[in-house]
C-alpha cells in the first residue's frame, strides 16, 4: 500500500492542533479529514461512502465522549486503528484504551513531527498487511473455486446430454404430430411442450449453479435468508462428480422442526465452505472400505449446527492442532493447497460461528460448523408432508 493511499479522520475541537496535524500529515502524503463535533464525526463514521485507515480521536469533545465513537468504528470496519489524543493520562483514560483496542495514546502538548508521525508511521505496516491479506483470501476462494469447475465439467457433460437428447427426441415428435394435426391432437402436443420445459428448466438449473458458484465474491454482496435444505444442495452439486467416482454413500439427516428453516448467510461463501468440508470428507474414504458421508442438522444448546462426517482413516492426535493453520496440508504433494481450512473457518466466523473439529483414527472425522441460533428463522410450514431423511 502506497502512502498516499492511508485515509486519516481527525476528530478534534481545538481548531489549531487539527490544522497543524492536517498540515504536517498531508506532507507526508497521507489524505486527512477534519471533524470537530462528536455528532459530525458520529454521522461521517456511519456513511456508507466514508472509509478511513486510521483515526486520531480527542477523547473530550464539545458534544460527546470521543471513547464512544470507537464502538461505531470497530464495528463498521474491526481492522480501523485508533489513536486517542488526550490533555491529560491516567490510569482509567489507559484502561478505555486498553479495552477498546486503541493502537495508541498520545498526551497533549505533543510534538507531531517527534510523537505523532514515528505512531503513525508503525501503523502502516499493519494496515498494509491486513489489506494485502484480505485481498490474498479473495484471490484464493477465487482460484479454488476456478479449480473445482474442472472436476464438474464431467458431471456437467454427463447431466446435460439426457435433457438435451430428450428435447432433441421431443422435437421431432411434435414435427411428425403437425403433419397430422387435428383438435383432439392439441392435448399431446401439449404433453411433448411440457417435457421440453422440463428439460430446459434442468439445463438452466445447471447453469446457474456453474454461474453463481464461479463468479468472483463482490465486496457488496449481503447477507439474505436462505433455505438451508437449498444450501446443502447446491453445495452437494458442487461435488458431484467426486461421490459418484468414489461411490461414495450420501446421508442427510434434518431434524424435522428446521426442515423450513433459512439461514441468515453470505450465499456463495457459505457455499464455498461446505463444499470444501464435502470434498475433503470424500478426499479422506478414497482407500476406506466403508464410504459414508452424512450430512446433519440439528440444535444443541442454542446454537445451530451442521456438521459432515466421513468414515475415513481419521486424523491423529498430533496433527489435529495444526489442521486449521495456512498452508498447512495431509494431502500428497500436489493435491492440495493447505489453505482450504484455514480460508474456511475464517468464512465461519465472518458468521459469527466457529468451526469444530473430532476425529477418531481408523473410524473418521466430524467438522461441525457452530452457528447462533438467531441466524435462523423457520418458514412456515404450508403442507402436512413430512419428508424423511434421505441417501444418496
Amino acid at each position: 500500500m502506497e502512502l498516499g493511499k492511508l485515509n486519516i479522520l481527525i476528530i478534534e475541537d481545538d481548531e489549531d492542533i487539527a490544522n497543524r496535524l492536517q498540515k504536517e500529515l498531508e506532507a507526508f502524503n497521507f489524505t486527512t479529514k477534519i471533524v470537530k463535533k462528536y455528532n459530525e464525526a458520529k454521522s461521517l463514521i456511519f456513511r456508507a461512502d466514508s472509509e478511513f485507515d486510521l483515526y486520531l480521536i480527542d477523547v473530550q469533545l464539545p458534544d460527546g465522549d470521543g471513547f464512544s465513537l470507537i464502538q461505531g468504528i470497530k464495528r463498521k470496519n474491526d481492522d480501523a486503528i485508533v489513536i486517542i489524543m488526550s490533555g491529560y493520562i491516567n490510569n482509567k483514560i489507559l484502561e478505555k484504551s486498553h479495552k477498546s483496542e486503541c493502537f495508541e495514546v498520545i498526551q497533549k502538548p505533543f510534538s507531531i513531527k517527534n510523537d505523532v508521525i514515528p505512531i503513525i508511521k508503525k501503523c502502516i505496516k499493519n494496515i498494509r498487511l491486513k489489506k494485502e491479506n484480505l485481498h490474498l483470501n479473495s484471490q484464493i476462494l477465487h482460484i479454488s473455486k476456478l479449480a473445482a469447475l474442472g472436476e464438474l465439467s464431467a458431471t456437467v457433460i454427463h447431466d446435460i446430454r439426457g435433457p438435451l437428447t430428450m428435447i432433441q427426441l421431443t422435437c421431432e415428435d411434435i414435427k411428425d404430430d403437425l403433419k397430422h394435426l387435428e383438435t383432439k391432437d392439441i392435448d399431446c402436443v401439449n404433453s411433448h411442450m411440457l417435457q421440453i420445459n422440463k428439460a430446459c428448466s434442468k439445463i438452466n438449473k445447471l447453469v446457474d449453479h456453474l454461474r453463481n458458484y464461479s463468479r468472483k465474491d463482490a465486496k457488496e454482496e449481503e447477507e439474505e435468508y436462505k433455505d438451508i435444505e437449498e444450501v446443502i444442495e447446491n453445495s452437494l452439486f458442487l461435488v458431484k462428480q467426486k461421490i459418484r467416482s468414489l461411490v461414495v454413500k450420501v446421508e442427510i439427516k434434518i431434524e424435522d422442526k428446521y426442515r423450513l428453516a433459512q439461514l441468515l448467510c453470505y450465499p456463495n461463501k457459505f457455499e464455498q465452505v461446505l463444499m470444501n468440508l464435502m470434498s475433503n470428507a470424500c478426499d479422506a474414504m478414497r482407500t476406506a472400505s466403508k464410504k459414508e458421508l452424512q450430512i446433519r442438522i440439528y440444535v444443541e444448546s442454542q446454537t445451530f449446527n451442521i456438521s459432515i462426517s466421513d468414515t475415513g482413516e481419521g486424523i491423529p492426535e498430533d496433527i489435529m492442532p495444526k489442521i486449521f493453520d495456512s498452508f498447512f496440508t495431509t494431502k500428497p504433494k500436489g493435491e492440495g493447497t493447505g489453505l482450504g481450512l484455514s480460508i474456511v473457518k475464517n468464512i465461519v466466523k465472518e458468521h459469527a460461528g466457529d468451526l469444530v473439529l473430532a476425529s477418531v483414527v481408523g473410524e473418521g472425522t466430524t467438522f461441525t460448523i457452530k452457528l447462533p441460533i438467531s441466524r435462523i428463522k423457520i418458514k412456515p410450514n404450508n403442507g402436512d408432508e413430512t419428508p424423511s431423511p434421505r441417501a444418496a
